[in-house]
Formats: C-alpha cells, structure tokens, sequence
C-alpha cells in the first residue's frame, strides 16, 4: 500500500470518527423522564369554624424547583425531566364560578409542598391534602342547626323546607320545590356581612336542581340619610342531576357596589315553558369567605 492509499484511509476513518462524534452532539442520548401522578385530593378543616371537606378542587398546579410544569385535571401522570431531589408544589385548581374555560389557584387554600427523590422511569404517586387560608368566615351554612341564616322574602310564595333522604347532600339539606300553583321562591339571609373591597370574596355552595336558579347579592347603599338594599345578580345555577359544588368569585361585584354591606339571596321562578311539571332545587353547605389583602 504506497504513501498515497495509506493517507487516504486515515483520513476515511478520521472523518467517519468525526460524523460518529457529531451525531452524538446533535442527537445526545434522550434522558428518561421519571412521572407525578395524582389520583385524589382531599382537604382537611375543622368543622365547627370551617365547615363541611366536601370540595370540587378539580385541578393541581404542578410545580417542580419553582417551575410550573403544567396545569392538569385529576386524576393525571405526567412525565418531568428532572431526577434526584427536587422540590414539589401543587397549588389546588378551580373552575371560577363553574366555567371549564376559567381555571385558577383558588386563593382561599395553602398548596401541598414537599420535597422527594424521583428516579428516571419511576412514578411518585401523590395525594395532596389541601387546608384552607386563615381566611375569615362570614357564613357557615349546613342546615344542621335548628335556625338557618335564610328566610323567605315577600316574593316568594313557597316555603324552605330542611330534608334528610336520599337526596340530600350529607346529613340535611335545603329543599324547594315550585309547580303550577307556587311559581315563586325567594329566600334572603337574615343578617348582612360585612365584606372587603380589597382582597379575595367567594362563596361556595353545593347545589342539585331541576331548573336554573339565581344567587345574589343586595348592596347596603346610601342615599343622603336613606337606605336602600339594591339587588345585584351574582349567577345563574343550571339544571344538574348530581350534586355539584362551585366557587363563585364575587370581587366585582362587591368591588363595584357603592355599598360594604350585603345580604345574600336565591331566587328561581318556574318558567312558563319549563319542561318539569315540578321545579326542585336542593342546597348544602354554603360558605362566605374572604382574605384581605
């Protein structure tokens, strides 16, 4: 082999080193994600000054070291690239007011945080436990107590009635019913609240209903030395078989009244054209609460 062919294969063999070593930049060996599943959340209260656990945290925000990874409805498992200890944050998720197009951290609750080894390959299954923010609250409404916060307004020509059966949410509920002859409900609660223009004002209720329904609110307003309770319509419930919970934000409408007093009220009149020869509606566990900022 002369002088000419031996250079030639050396340089054939240095350049397929080179490509091998280039592919190698390019296409670096994929690292094997390790997985965080969550399968059920829970919160913790206490009863006498928090109310019930039911809850409708439908959503985790997952955060590994700070970063957010991703928004997720439970239950999930999602691969993450990190490996070894890191830092775990899931912030509980709603759906504002019941819309499946406006999710965010709900604010009245502290996230889950921990730290863990995730392995490549390997699933960390967890089940948050979510504790409220020592929040301050306004109305706790369960209907276990011999008086309730709500009575009936001029308007409504039915009555509340407080139900213990299958079709209450746990323990008793709230109950109304209209048809042809009682086409009219109007409940109110019996004291005012005050609430905050700054900071965080929700309310959540569990509801179960044939019909739409409205929640509201009337604003405490002054003119000159007169008072007036003005109305201001806060939701529209719709029809559910199943027992449903939803977290109303009301920060616009409180931020907006004239008034830092209100009451709150339900309301629903049977439609002429409504389907159900009988409208039934049934309530559990209401909360009034706030943060202040």
């Amino acid at each position: 082999m002369n002088a000419f062919v031996k250079i030639l294969y050396l340089f054939i063999i240095f350049a397929v080193m080179l490509m091998n070593l280039g592919c190698d930049v390019i296409n670096p060996p994929e690292k094997i994600p390790s997985y965080i599943a969550v399968d059920t959340i829970y919160i913790e209260t206490d009863p006498a000054t928090q109310g019930s656990a039911k809850h409708a945290i439908s959503d985790c925000w997952l955060y590994v070291n700070n970063k957010l990874i991703g928004i997720f409805e439970v239950p999930f498992k999602v691969p993450v690239l990190e490996s070894g200890l890191q830092s775990i944050q899931i912030e509980p998720g709603i759906k504002v007011s019941g819309s499946d197009s406006y999710r965010q951290i709900y604010p009245m609750m502290y996230g889950y945080y921990f730290d863990t080894v995730l392995t490549e390959g390997g699933v960390m299954t967890v089940n948050p436990v979510f504790i409220y923010r020592p929040a301050t609250f306004a109305l706790i409404e369960d209907f276990e107590d011999i008086g309730i916060a709500f009575e009936i307004s001029q308007q409504s020509d039915t009555n509340i009635m407080i139900v213990q059966n299958q079709n209450s949410l746990e323990g008793k509920s709230m109950y109304f019913a209209l048809d042809n002859q009682r086409k009219n409900f109007e409940c109110r609660t019996t004291s005012l609240y005050d609430l905050p223009k700054t900071g965080k004002v929700y309310l959540e209720v569990s509801f179960k209903s044939t019909d739409n329904f409205e929640f509201g609110i009337f604003s405490l307003e002054y003119t000159g030395q007169q008072a007036m309770e003005v109305r201001k319509r806060v939701y529209v419930f719709n029809p559910t078989n199943t027992w449903k919970r939803v977290y109303i934000d009301m920060n616009y409408f409180i931020i907006n009244a004239n008034g830092s007093q209100f009451r709150l009220y339900f309301t629903c009149s049977k439609p002429e054209n409504a389907q159900n020869q009988k409208t039934e509606v049934y309530i559990d566990n209401i909360k009034l609460l706030y943060l202040v900022n």
